[in-house]
């Protein structure tokens, strides 16, 4: 449910939002450890004991980065100001692959992800493409349950992705994946 009936999503122009500063930063008090029992990779929910404070080092990703191919951004607007941006794009074996997803902390649980979530997946069944992924972090508590809700699940994983102490840091790089199950093959 939105409390403010301003709020509006549109795409974002390229010339115009060109490696816009978007900051990415979060505390959490658990993680999620990966269990594998008989050939099975499921992931539990675990309490860090201690409050774990992330902020990427220059503090912010960038939309419309160089390395990116041919990216699109959705931006979650209340009047002038950006307050929730996605951006993503088609990597060469049809899946769309989200690069970034942030809301403002004074407008998170109100819808804003959900909705541009909604975006990206009608994008999905309007061209026909057959998943989406998206990486994040095994200590990303609030981002992985959120993204359990919109039915994404564990589709990989990487102990050393970020550093080579990723599993004793708890911050393991978790693929999830949302599978089309419309998509004509």
């Amino acid at each position: 449910m939105f409390y403010n009936t301003i709020m509006y999503i549109k795409k974002l122009d390229r010339k115009d939002y060109q490696d816009y500063p978007v900051p990415i930063e979060y505390d959490t008090d658990a993680y999620y450890d990966i269990i594998i029992d008989d050939g099975l990779i499921k992931i539990e929910k675990k309490e860090l004991g201690y409050t774990y404070h992330h902020l990427k080092e220059d503090s912010s990703e960038r939309l419309f980065q160089e390395w990116l191919d041919d990216p699109v951004s959705f931006g979650a607007f209340e009047g002038d100001e950006l307050i929730g941006v996605i951006e993503f794009y088609v990597d060469w074996s049809s899946r769309i692959f989200i690069n970034l997803l942030k809301v403002d902390k004074r407008y998170q649980r109100r819808g804003i992800a959900r909705s541009l979530m909604d975006k990206v997946k009608e994008v999905m069944y309007e061209k026909d493409i057959r998943a989406i992924i998206l990486e994040t972090q095994s200590c990303n508590v609030k981002a992985i349950g959120f993204y359990k809700s919109q039915g994404f699940k564990l589709i990989g994983f990487d102990t050393i992705c970020y550093s080579n102490h990723d599993i004793e840091r708890k911050e393991v790089r978790f693929d999830l994946g949302f599978i089309n199950k419309n998509h004509k093959e």
